[in-house]
């Protein structure tokens, strides 16, 4: 049985519909949402150097306990007043590539769902040398959930999310299954 949403931003369009998906879902269920960021560095090796601020428009320094507790409080910030009175959520920096902290996070059953927008071409420079992030959740052996990349009413799943269809919430028509052809076409 699923426990916890794990909500997967970069702070763009396909984001905040996701986001609103994973709220909504989270409320209805009465489960955990985990919001979670990636930490970015400009440095492809470094990850002891980020930005200062999560839309990375500023300065980069070592990351530092005071660093990580001002990036929690701006990630608190961006959707606090979205949350409203649901408060069954956490929040989660991660430093790393993000397929491989994400994957970790799901192996240590930190989460049970990973809900994220659909982003066509990278977000992050750092991106592109992982998977395209439809063949990454193609192949994640755990649920995944992208929404996007046209509309906030539209979903594409991987076959384990696919398991979990009625539990989603999801209206008829509006998933499709991630698969080569999809992953090519999208």
């Amino acid at each position: 049985m699923m426990k916890t949403i794990g909500f997967c931003t970069h702070f763009t369009q396909t984001d905040e519909w996701a986001f609103d998906y994973a709220l909504s879902l989270a409320r209805a269920r009465n489960w955990k949402l985990t919001i979670c960021h990636w930490l970015h560095s400009p440095y492809s090796l470094r990850r002891d150097m980020v930005y200062t601020d999560l839309k990375r428009t500023s300065q980069v320094q070592p990351v530092t306990p005071a660093l990580l507790t001002t990036l929690e409080l701006e990630l608190r910030e961006c959707y606090e007043s979205q949350l409203g009175d649901f408060t069954n959520v956490a929040f989660k920096l991660c430093e790393g590539h993000y397929q491989v902290e994400l994957t970790r996070c799901l192996r240590q059953n930190l989460l049970d769902l990973v809900v994220m927008g659909y982003q066509q071409t990278p977000v992050l420079e750092d991106v592109s040398v992982e998977q395209p992030l439809t063949t990454f959740a193609q192949h994640l052996p755990y649920p995944m959930l992208l929404v996007g990349p046209q509309r906030p009413d539209q979903f594409w799943l991987n076959a384990l999310a696919q398991n979990l269809l009625s539990d989603l919430n999801l209206p008829e028509g509006s998933w499709q299954i991630l698969d080569s052809a999809a992953v090519h076409t999208g």
